[in-house]
């Protein structure tokens, strides 16, 4: 008995604060991921191969793949690769748009973007899978911030007046920033 009570401790110490530390996830977008690894199973398309196909064909939009996400290279601070999908939908609501950055290959922020009204129904989403954020009430000049933390990344979630905005974000994310305006421009994703 004492040593079953022992492993469970064990447990409890080790594994337990290993899996809070992961970096946040939304449904199958996970913060760290590789570009590659996303291109694969969020089907990602060229935006601009895919433009250039829809006007060959004389279609009326572009091919973006099963769930709607365009790439495009980025020659910013930011992102190598941004991509962005106007078709992804949270729980049947849509969304204005996700949109994911990727630095060196890795995906290192992402956000999801609706319209107002679906506040309750976009941060309900995301606290099934986190509980319940802290939450900074409105005040005159802004909507409330809804946000959580773990030790590699965090979300916050703003209240606009007419969109909600959540921001995932890993914690290194700053620092990728500064050393990619450093370093002068875009390198290849692998």
């Amino acid at each position: 008995m004492k040593a079953e009570a022992a492993i469970v401790a064990l447990i409890m110490v080790l594994v337990l604060p290993a899996a809070a530390a992961e970096p946040f996830a939304f449904r199958d977008i996970r913060l760290g991921e590789g570009y590659n690894a996303l291109a694969q199973r969020l089907d990602f398309r060229d935006i601009e191969v895919a433009l250039r196909e829809a006007k060959h064909r004389g279609a009326a939009k572009p091919d973006l793949g099963r769930r709607g996400y365009g790439c495009m290279r980025r020659d910013d601070p930011y992102a190598d690769i941004t991509c962005v999908s106007h078709e992804e939908k949270i729980d049947g609501i849509a969304t204005r748009e996700i949109r994911l950055q990727f630095l060196d290959g890795v995906l290192q922020q992402f956000s999801i973007t609706a319209e107002i009204g679906y506040l309750d129904a976009v941060m309900q989403a995301v606290g099934a899978q986190y509980g319940a954020p802290l939450v900074e009430p409105a005040s005159q000049s802004s909507g409330a911030t809804y946000s959580w933390r773990n030790g590699e990344s965090k979300i916050t979630g703003y209240a606009g007046k007419d969109l909600v905005f959540v921001s995932f974000e890993l914690a290194s994310y700053a620092a990728a920033t500064v050393h990619k305006k450093n370093r002068g421009g875009a390198r290849e994703c692998r």
